[in-house]
């Protein structure tokens, strides 16, 4: 969704946001992408990866298989639900890329928020808080297609944003936050 609001994240280095491959593949080509966000097709041109390599850097495989084994060994148990984490190959890969880089991780995957505040005291920077760090920094001027798009984030039924976050938002747009 954050790229509807700012479709030069991943390319303009002033978004300080990158992605990397496998999510830009996914985009482009999971089903459950092109069933819920048919919009994205527009934005294809905008996924700017970090590239292929990274991924085979050794201190990103390394990490990888810290992450893979963590996950598989069954014995790490999510704190929320006491259930075993579950990740795909890419959710695996991005918990790899950011702790081997030092990056932030926006998701509003809640396993993956959890594995890796839980296992690695990572902190996760949610959607809004990102909007209202743009909005600070002047790299996105707040207007009536930007809010048509958040509240597509309701009918999207996306994962609920922090109400701390949702303050910021209201006092920086003079506009309401559509929903809880």
């Amino acid at each position: 969704m954050l790229i509807r609001i700012a479709p030069d994240m991943f390319i303009d280095p002033r978004f300080e946001c990158v992605t990397i491959e496998m999510v830009c593949d996914e985009i482009v080509r999971a089903q459950k992408f092109k069933t819920k966000y048919p919009w994205r097709v527009k934005y294809q041109s905008k996924l700017k990866c970090l590239g292929a390599t990274i991924e085979k850097d050794p201190q990103i495989q390394n990490r990888f298989r810290i992450v893979d084994q963590l996950v598989e060994s069954d014995i790490v148990l999510n704190e929320r639900n006491g259930r075993p984490f579950y990740f795909s190959r890419t959710d695996k890969m991005i918990a790899a890329c950011a702790l081997a880089l030092d990056y932030g991780v926006s998701t509003v995957e809640s396993e993956l928020t959890d594995f890796l505040k839980q296992q690695f005291d990572r902190r996760i920077i949610k959607p809004l808080a990102i909007i209202n760090y743009w909005l600070r920094k002047s790299l996105i001027q707040w207007d009536d297609e930007k809010q048509m798009v958040l509240e597509d984030w309701l009918v999207c039924n996306e994962t609920p944003q922090d109400k701390r976050q949702i303050q910021i938002f209201t006092k920086l747009t003079k506009q309401a936050y559509p929903g809880p």
